[in-house]
């Protein structure tokens, strides 16, 4: 738990920490790259539905929230509660950040400096690209994460407070950096892989 709020404190700060410009303005999205952006992360990414379904599992195991036993049906009410605040959030984002023109898409760091790569994907979780190529703080992804956070406690067993909002924002955040985490060393993992395969292959 420590931690958790550590990492939140920590994207908190990356819009102070991390104000950074890139150098190739062809990053902002059109309307219609973002509009295929947001359907494919919302609705048909097969790792994200999959990840959707590990931790729908886990909260099923834990029996988070207490109010839903370990039943399968419990399960489903707990995956098709986390897909409602998936879309609540990313519908809201879609709209949020094509009327402030913003880009939260993330893009790779270019550093082979293991605590540079980190800490920039840690701090663009919460950080976006403007149109002429800055960068600064993602208002509409923040705002995306209280509205997906306020709607589902329409349905949510535990009722809407600041403290549920504020979690559900962080959890977002949370969310975000560990996707980026994943983007920035996925090369990494795959030469890994490549040459793990290669020397198995070579016996």
């Amino acid at each position: 738990m420590v931690k958790r709020y550590l990492l939140y404190l920590i994207c908190s700060a990356a819009p102070v920490i991390a104000q950074t410009t890139v150098q190739d303005p062809l990053y902002y999205l059109d309307t219609r790259d973002r509009v295929n952006a947001y359907v494919f992360r919302t609705y048909t990414d097969p790792v994200r539905l999959g990840w959707l379904a590990f931790d729908s599992a886990k909260d099923t195991w834990t029996k988070d929230p207490h109010e839903w036993d370990r039943s399968p049906e419990s399960f489903s009410y707990r995956f098709a509660s986390g897909w409602g605040r998936r879309i609540v959030r990313n519908t809201a984002q879609l709209g949020l950040e094509t009327a402030l023109r913003e880009d939260s898409r993330y893009r790779l760091s270019g550093s082979r400096v293991f605590r540079e790569r980190v800490l920039f994907a840690v701090s663009h979780s919460v950080l976006a690209y403007r149109p002429d190529g800055t960068v600064g703080p993602a208002y509409g992804r923040v705002a995306a994460g209280v509205i997906g956070a306020a709607a589902s406690s329409t349905w949510h067993p535990h009722p809407m407070s600041a403290g549920s909002v504020m979690n559900g924002v962080g959890q977002s955040a949370l969310d975000r950096a560990c996707n980026n985490l994943l983007t920035e060393f996925a090369p990494d993992l795959r030469a890994f892989g490549r040459r793990t395969w290669n020397r198995l292959r070579a016996k």
